[in-house]
C-alpha cells in the first residue's frame, strides 16, 4: 500500500499509527493523519514523535528532504490544540499492537492517490493527504481547516503549481 507514498507521506501515516496508539484509539482516524499532516508540515515529527521512540539513540530519524512549510505556525499551532483536545484519550496501545485504519481514513487515502492521479505525480505526498480530507466532507476536521483559510481550492492550486500558497 504505501509503495506510492513519499518519504514524507509514510512518515506521516507513521505519526497518525502513533498518535492512535498514544491516545488508546481502536483504529487510526482522519484525526490522527490530519495531526501527522500538522506535525510534519511544520518539521516537529522528529522531536514530537520519532523522539519519543528512538529516544537516546542518537540517529536522525526524520531523513524526508526539505519543505517549505503549507500551514503559518500558528494555524497549525490552532490545529494541533483543536484536535488533541477532542481525540478520545483511553489507554495508549503498544507499538507493537496492530492498529486497523478506519473506513473514513481509507477512504481518504483511496482520494489522495485519485489526486495523486489527477496531477500526474509520482508519488502521493502530503499535499495529496491534505486535499483528500477537505474532499472528504463538511466535518468538523474539514470546518477547522476551512476556518483556518485552508480550502480544497487552494491546496489543489498549489499541487497544480498555479500559485504560492
Amino acid at each position: 500500500m504505501l509503495d506510492n507514498f513519499s518519504e514524507r507521506a509514510r512518515q506521516i501515516l507513521f505519526a497518525a499509527r502513533f498518535k492512535a496508539g498514544e491516545r488508546g484509539a481502536d483504529m487510526i482516524d482522519t484525526d490522527d493523519l490530519l495531526v501527522g499532516l500538522v506535525l510534519e508540515d511544520q518539521g516537529i515529527l522528529e522531536k514530537t514523535v520519532f523522539s519519543t521512540i528512538f529516544e537516546g539513540q542518537g540517529v536522525p530519524v526524520n531523513r524526508a528532504p526539505s519543505r517549505i512549510p503549507f500551514l503559518s505556525a500558528t494555524v497549525a499551532q490552532d490545529l494541533l490544540a483543536n484536535l488533541e483536545k477532542d481525540l478520545l484519550q483511553s489507554q495508549p496501545i503498544a507499538l507493537t499492537t496492530e492498529v486497523p485504519l478506519s473506513p473514513s481514513l481509507e477512504h481518504v487515502l483511496n482520494s489522495a492517490k485519485d489526486v495523486q492521479t489527477r496531477f500526474r505525480h509520482n508519488q502521493i505526498e502530503p499535499l495529496h493527504l491534505l486535499a483528500a480530507i477537505l474532499a472528504e466532507e463538511s466535518g468538523q476536521r474539514v470546518k477547522l481547516l476551512q476556518d483556518s483559510g485552508i480550502t480544497h481550492e487552494k491546496v489543489l492550486r498549489v499541487l497544480s503549481g498555479t500559485t504560492e500558497k
